[in-house]
């Protein structure tokens, strides 16, 4: 009965293992894609993520990624009647890859923010009043996201992610304080072949 029960678990694996294709696939550095709205104004954000760390998890049959990456960010979204904000943003992302294709992730960032206040601006000195162009601040920006998405190599040989990501950006210093702001992600991660390539480490747990 043992030998049985046995038999019928590595069949059981090894339907899984052909299943699951590339889930063993190291990840790829990616050019990533998005729209980028602030609640409802609309922007956009553009970047790379470059991955460096792999943990495999072994539980059972299944394997599960555990993906580490750095990305490098360009974004931008316009208020009407507040201001036009770009940004720069570099965060460190955890990917939780699964063997269908569907992934979970988290991110935090730390960046630089520039503002550019919407409408006309004017500046008083000494009874002189002149209109400021370009007129905005500087911030800090640091970020916190979380999102899930689907990886479409894992499938089918096709070297494209899609993901869903809200967050929220923090500003400081803003009026001696911090301002918090919600965005929503909604993009997508291509990964040419030998594009940036990354050497990430390798690790393999079992459970």
């Amino acid at each position: 009965m043992k030998k049985l029960i046995a038999i019928f678990t590595g069949l059981v694996c090894y339907l899984h293992t052909a299943h699951a294709q590339n889930i063993n696939a190291l990840p790829k550095t990616g050019i990533k894609a998005a729209y980028m709205g602030s609640v409802i104004y609309l922007g956009f954000k553009v970047g790379i993520e470059r991955p460096t760390k792999i943990i495999q998890l072994k539980k059972g049959c299944r394997t599960i990624l555990k993906e580490r990456y750095w990305t490098y960010n360009l974004g931008f979204y316009h208020h009407q009647t507040f201001h036009s904000n770009f940004y720069l943003l570099a965060e460190r992302q955890f990917r939780r890859q699964y063997s269908n294709g569907f992934f979970l992730e988290s991110a935090l960032g730390v960046g630089y923010s520039r503002a550019f206040l919407s409408g006309a601006t004017y500046q008083v000195e000494t009874e002189v009043v002149s209109k400021k162009t370009l007129a905005g601040y500087n911030y800090v920006m640091l970020s916190l996201a979380g999102g899930m998405g689907y990886d479409f190599s894992k499938k089918k040989d096709l070297p494209l992610k899609f993901y869903f990501k809200p967050s929220l950006f923090f500003l400081t210093p803003y009026n001696s304080f911090i301002y918090a702001r919600p965005t929503v992600e909604l993009g997508i991660v291509y990964s040419p072949s030998n594009f940036f390539k990354a050497d990430p480490s390798v690790k393999i747990k079992k459970k």
